[in-house]
């Protein structure tokens, strides 16, 4: 009883804090907005009563114009998933594999022939983990690996298919529409996570 009581108390606490937070991130926001609006360079009237969007950050930009496309995407994903599923009768490997394949179908829009840098990384980290779990150097090797390929994907810029050769050097022209190293960040958090919960899982 103490310890449910202890849960709910951190609880109460954490979504206190949350609303704080963004009650204070809001109110300081207009706040500014409202103190240096028409001064601002990259302000666009937005849909929202007329009121003004940002969107001199690139990468947001970026998102905001292909908000619609990334929209008919995923309802189309989620569509064809769901058609296959009920038509087919997939369970969870049907499924998995059916996700896989859309997936890479996508990825290989957004990024191109670049996919293949995605999938090496993706890959060499599988390794390490199913290699490297019983070592104790394990979560150094982990954490060494991809925090050296996110240095080496900014230095690089997402490497140049010549930089490994001028054979390759034609799929440099098939880079897709979006840069991979820019929204990789989250991939190699996503991999950091299945490899420690590979470790806990096998420990």
């Amino acid at each position: 009883m103490g310890s449910f009581s202890w849960k709910q108390l951190e609880l109460g606490l954490v979504l206190l804090y949350a609303a704080s937070f963004y009650a204070v991130f809001f109110q300081r926001s207009l706040h500014l907005s409202h103190d240096y609006v028409g001064r601002l360079y990259g302000l666009r009237k937005g849909w929202i009563a007329g009121r003004l969007n940002d969107i001199s950050d690139p990468q947001w930009r970026s998102f905001r114009d292909n908000l619609p496309i990334l929209t008919v995407v995923m309802g189309t994903f989620v569509t064809i998933a769901n058609f296959l599923r009920y038509q087919y009768g997939l369970k969870g490997r049907g499924m998995s594999l059916l996700w896989t394949i859309i997936s890479l179908c996508y990825l290989v829009y957004l990024h191109g022939a670049c996919v293949l840098f995605i999938l090496a990384i993706g890959s060499a980290n599988y390794f390490i983990s199913k290699t490297f779990v019983e070592s104790r150097y394990y979560m150094g090797i982990l954490w060494g690996f991809n925090v050296a390929f996110l240095v080496l994907n900014r230095v690089y810029e997402g490497y140049p298919f010549s930089l490994f050769g001028q054979r390759l050097a034609f799929l440099d022209n098939f880079r897709g529409t979006f840069r991979w190293h820019i929204c990789f960040n989250f991939v190699v958090l996503r991999m950091i996570s299945y490899g420690w919960d590979y470790y806990a899982a096998f420990n």
